[in-house]
């Protein structure tokens, strides 16, 4: 699937990725008793409170007085791969009653996760709720809180910056996202994050796996700096521990090896550089 071209085209996909699940039931006797009233038949069922969509909707209604807002990989993956590239969690911040929501969250059986938020299953979909103003970025300080619209300047990646009002649809995202989007254009906002292993494997598995086919050069040192912080080895045990399988390719990390070598300032020449020193590399075997 292409990668969207509208935010009209993002919330049709995100709608229909929440679209409550329909099955068909059958009820009536398996045996023949002979009494004609009784009469096989088939009716619908829905199950609202089974699905993630009737979820958001309950939590919304509980936060008469706040906003409950879908967050960063969903919207990007929807935005990038549409439904079947979307298979992490699901994150949401609340903007508002937090200790209210606190009480209906820990009410369902919500277990405090080590950054502070709440975690729970949802037809076995499992998600992550924040308070909007004590996320990771907000908390340490990277980032002045001035409103949800705040949160975008607190992601890794530029993809990542985007949220949608649930009880709204309105979206709340950075200057030129669709274009960098469509473009595959992917920047780094903020460097710094909780998870920095972690979010090194992210962003060279989005390199490596083609989902990315253009990055600036904020991530090109981005990237050289995981390479001083991290051996290929290193890297390659953690993202089969968290994805279960290897996507970064040793080149790509030796590309930029390569630019964190070169001593020139000017950092596209040293992108410039690196790739053919690493052009070269591959010609001798």
């Amino acid at each position: 699937m292409q990668p969207v071209d509208s935010i009209e085209n993002l919330r049709v996909r995100i709608d229909r990725f929440f679209k409550p699940p329909c099955g068909r039931t059958k009820t009536g006797s398996q045996l023949s008793l002979g009494l004609d009233a009784i009469e096989s038949q088939e009716r619908l069922i829905d199950y609202p409170s089974k699905n993630i969509g009737g979820f958001l909707d309950f939590l919304a209604d509980a936060l008469p007085d706040g906003d409950v807002y879908l967050f960063g990989g969903i919207l990007r993956d929807m935005a990038l791969l549409g439904k079947r590239g979307f298979k992490s969690d699901i994150d949401l911040v609340v903007e508002g009653e937090w200790g209210h929501c606190v009480t209906y969250l820990e009410s369902l059986g919500a277990q405090r996760n080590k950054f502070g938020g709440y975690r729970l299953n949802v037809a076995d979909w499992p998600i992550d709720i924040w308070n909007a103003r004590e996320t990771w970025a907000i908390k340490q300080g990277l980032v002045k809180y001035k409103g949800i619209a705040s949160l975008t300047e607190t992601t890794v990646s530029n993809w990542d910056a985007i949220l949608m009002n649930w009880r709204t649809k309105a979206f709340i995202y950075r200057t030129n996202y669709l274009e960098e989007i469509k473009a595959r254009m992917l920047d780094i906002v903020l460097e710094q994050n909780p998870n920095p292993l972690g979010m090194a494997i992210r962003v060279f598995r989005h390199l490596c796996s083609k989902d990315a086919k253009k990055i600036t050069l904020t991530t090109a040192k981005y990237l050289a700096h995981c390479v001083d912080s991290y051996e290929f080895e290193e890297l390659k045990a953690e993202e089969i521990r968290s994805y279960g399988n290897n996507l970064i390719d040793y080149s790509f990390y030796r590309l930029f090896e390569h630019f964190l070598d070169c001593e020139e300032n000017d950092f596209a020449l040293r992108y410039s550089i690196a790739s053919d020193r690493l052009k070269k590399e591959v010609h001798l075997f």
